[in-house]
């Protein structure tokens, strides 16, 4: 009995505990299935944005992988081009600088800040500048298809505009100057207070001891000094390189007597420069050249055998003078080849004033000098008549009766 009253009073108390309770219960149980609807709806949120940031990163790879083989693309058309013209090999590089401004110009207008008028700038450029590359590697690839043909030429290739440009001057040719160039060389004081043989022979001094000419002008220099040391071993001179400019086919000086023909290459290199067998190969051509034009017979067809042999009677006699030294290479082949070797060669002290015999259009003799920058200089050739020589000063030429060339080159 007192069990039965314990167990009623324990089930009241429960019941009045649970009544009290279940508000909180009720509170808990409702933040769960809250937190549960939150949970399932920031999954849902959570899965959708992988799904996008996963198409994104697939957008990114593929767009990267575009790139990626249109760039390479590029890069194979300039391989598969190369040997098959200057104009496509070209087009190729057009190709590759012009996708290269495609994506500079997506970058202005994708940015955070777009800049669409840089953006503007560069589309209106980028054709243009497509024809510009194009043209520029025509040029390019065409000048180092020359130079390999034509070794020589790179000597001759002027490395600013104030350096002189070798050309072949004709006979007629006129040019409308009025400025003496020896002005140039000299003061205005000087000039203007100096007797006109003083100042041509200071303008002549400067001349020489310049050590800022041009690579013509030294290479000119250098053929002139060669051709002087023959001249004092009596042959007859003539200036191919001076005279005929890129027409000289590599052959600089031919020096002749009454038993043999000199074909003389000149290079005035610095020391530390080295001569190589390409440039043995080009003498031995051009000597060949020589020989086919003023050794053969018309009625006869020349043999190779003929050649040699004018080379080993030493009639024909190809030199290579330089300042420098020949590879090792160099040396062998211009040996088997019967190639005379002069290296180390400095350049000496020689006359550069030309005295010059003429007739002017009247008939009367004319004596007249050309300093080295004067305009006649190159084309005048001195030894054609009696009296003409080299003078080593302008007093010497004016005491011989010559006065300075009025027509001049600035």
């Amino acid at each position: 009995m007192i069990s039965l009253v314990y167990e009623a009073i324990k089930c009241v108390s429960d019941a009045m505990k649970y009544r009290r309770l279940k508000p909180q219960l009720d509170k808990v149980q409702s933040r769960e299935e809250h937190l549960e609807e939150r949970i399932k709806q920031e999954n849902s949120t959570l899965e959708e944005e992988r799904a996008a940031f996963k198409k994104h990163i697939e957008r990114e790879n593929n767009r990267i992988e575009a790139k990626g083989r249109e760039t390479q693309k590029a890069i194979e058309k300039l391989y598969k081009q190369r040997s098959m013209g200057f104009p496509w090999l070209a087009d190729a590089y057009a190709d590759y600088f012009e996708l290269k401004d495609k994506e500079r110009e997506k970058m202005l207008t994708k940015k955070k800040h777009p800049a669409m008028a840089a953006a503007l700038t560069v589309r209106e450029i980028r054709t243009e500048k497509r024809e510009l590359i194009k043209k520029n590697k025509v040029l390019e690839y065409q000048l180092t298809y020359v130079q390999k043909l034509f070794p020589w030429l790179k000597d001759l290739i002027v490395e600013n505009e104030n350096e002189i440009v070798p050309v072949k001057i004709k006979e007629g040719d006129s040019e409308n100057i009025s400025n003496d160039p020896v002005a140039k060389i000299l003061t205005q004081e000087e000039y203007q207070s100096l007797s006109s043989v003083e100042r041509n022979q200071l303008a002549l001094d400067r001349y020489v001891q310049n050590r800022k000419k041009s690579k013509w002008a030294i290479g000119r220099d250098y053929e002139m000094y060669v051709g002087y040391l023959y001249k004092q071993k009596g042959y007859t001179v003539e200036y191919k390189g001076i005279l005929d400019g890129f027409e000289d086919l590599g052959r600089d000086v031919i020096a002749s007597n009454n038993k043999e023909v000199c074909i003389i290459q000149c290079k005035y290199w610095a020391q530390y420069k080295t001569i190589y067998e390409k440039h043995i190969f080009q003498l031995f051509g051009t000597t060949m050249e020589y020989w086919l034009a003023n050794f053969t017979h018309k009625n006869t067809k020349p043999t190779f055998e003929e050649f040699t042999k004018a080379i080993q009677d030493q009639r024909l006699k190809p030199i290579f003078f330089t300042s420098t030294t020949l590879s090792d290479k160099a040396k062998e082949i211009a040996a088997t080849l019967g190639i005379e070797v002069i290296e180390g060669e400095k350049m000496g002290e020689f006359p550069r004033i030309k005295c010059n015999i003429n007739q002017d259009e009247f008939g009367n003799q004319t004596k007249i000098y050309h300093l080295p920058m004067d305009q006649q200089y190159d084309r005048t050739i001195i030894g054609n008549r009696p009296g003409e020589f080299y003078a080593f000063s302008a007093q010497e030429a004016e005491d011989a009766g010559f006065r300075r060339a009025f027509r001049h080159r600035f």
